[in-house]
C-alpha cells in the first residue's frame, strides 16, 4: 500500500467512509446503493477512490457478491471508529457530571473575593464535585482576563473595567453589588456619634492595597469636601488589616459582606460609609471560547446558587 497523503485525505469523506462500511456488512453493491439512496454508480465511484486510495482491490468480485480482501479486514474497525468518533461530535457535548469529574478548576481572584466566595465554593465543591481540585490564583480586572484569554483560568471572580461594547470575548455576569462599611474594632469611639465625612478624616486608617499606597472611593469623597484621609498602615490583605483593627484604635474601609462575615471571628463592628456611589458590582467572568461548555455552564450555575 502507498502512503496516504493530503491528496489522498481530501478525497476521503463520510459518504466513502459509509459505502464502505455497508459494503463490508452486505457484500452487494445493489444492497449498499438501496439502503444509503445512492446509484450504484454513486457506490462504484467510491469503492475506485478508496481503492486508488490504499492501492488495494479492497474487494474481490464474487458469484455470491464481493468479498473483502485481508486489508479491508484491518481497515474495518479504524474507520468505524473514525465514524463514531464524527457521529459523536454532531451530537455535541456530553453532558457534565461533577460526580465523576476528575480536573483541575482554576479560578482568579483576589483578596476579597477569597476570603467571602470562594470559601463556600469550597465547601460545596467538596460536597457536588469531591474529585474536582481547586487552584486560585490573585489575578484581577485585566490581569485575570489576560489570564483568561490566554487560557491560564476557567473563571474569574471580582471587579471589573468592562472592555469596549465592541469587545466580545467575554461572558459577563453580575453576581451582586457590594457596599464598603468602616470597620473598627468593638466600643471604638469613633462609632459614639453619627458617621460623617470629618469623622472619617480624623480616624486613623489602615489601607488595604496589594500593590501599595493608592485612592480609592473613600479618598474621592474626602477630596470633594477638601478633606483626606489619614491613612497610618497599609498592608495587602483583608485578614491582615482586620488583625490590625480588632487590637487598635485604627480603621479599615471593606466591603461589607466581608465585615459581617468576620465580626465574630475578629472581634469587630461597622457602618455604612456615609458616601455617593459607595458600591460596586461582583461579576463572573469566562471566555466566550468556552459559552457552550458544559463544565463552564455548570460552574457559573454553582456560584450564582452560593450569593
Amino acid at each position: 500500500m502507498s502512503d496516504i497523503n493530503e491528496i489522498d485525505l481530501r478525497l476521503i469523506d463520510t459518504t466513502v467512509l459509509l459505502v464502505f462500511l455497508k459494503t463490508m456488512r452486505h457484500r452487494k453493491a445493489t444492497s449498499v446503493a438501496a439502503e444509503m439512496g445512492l446509484t450504484q454508480p454513486a457506490v462504484s465511484h467510491a469503492l475506485r477512490r478508496l481503492r486508488h486510495i490504499y492501492d488495494d482491490p479492497l474487494f474481490l468480485r464474487r458469484a455470491h457478491g464481493l468479498e473483502p480482501t485481508a486489508l479491508a479486514h484491518e481497515l474495518e474497525p479504524k474507520i468505524r471508529r473514525i465514524v463514531r468518533l464524527l457521529s459523536e461530535s454532531l451530537e455535541g457535548a456530553e453532558e457534565f457530571n461533577p460526580r465523576s469529574a476528575k480536573m483541575d478548576l482554576r479560578i482568579g481572584a483576589f483578596d476579597y473575593e477569597l476570603s467571602s466566595l470562594i470559601p463556600d465554593l469550597v465547601a460545596e465543591l467538596q460536597k457536588e464535585a469531591p474529585t474536582i481540585n481547586i487552584h486560585s490564583y490573585p489575578l484581577d480586572n485585566q490581569a485575570a482576563l489576560d489570564a483568561l484569554v490566554q487560557g491560564q483560568i476557567d473563571l474569574s471572580i471580582g471587579y471589573f473595567d468592562f472592555p469596549d461594547e465592541g469587545e466580545t470575548s467575554f461572558i459577563f455576569e453580575k453576581l451582586y453589588e457590594e457596599t464598603y462599611v468602616l470597620a473598627a474594632r468593638r466600643g471604638h469611639p469613633l462609632f459614639d456619634a453619627e458617621l460623617t465625612l470629618e469623622a472619617i478624616s480624623k480616624g486613623r486608617h489602615v489601607l488595604i492595597s496589594p500593590r501599595g499606597p493608592s485612592r480609592n472611593l473613600v479618598d474621592h469623597a474626602l477630596s470633594l469636601q477638601g478633606l483626606r484621609r489619614n491613612v497610618q498602615i497599609v498592608v495587602p490583605s483583608l485578614y491582615s488589616a482586620l488583625s490590625i483593627v480588632e487590637n487598635s484604635d485604627l480603621v479599615v474601609a471593606l466591603p461589607r459582606r466581608v465585615a459581617e462575615r468576620n465580626m465574630k471571628r475578629f472581634q469587630i463592628t461597622h457602618r455604612i460609609l456615609p458616601i455617593e456611589g459607595g458600591t460596586f458590582e461582583l461579576h463572573t467572568a469566562r471566555h466566550i471560547r468556552n459559552a457552550g461548555s458544559p463544565f463552564h455552564k455548570w460552574l457559573q450555575d454553582v456560584v450564582l446558587r452560593l450569593i
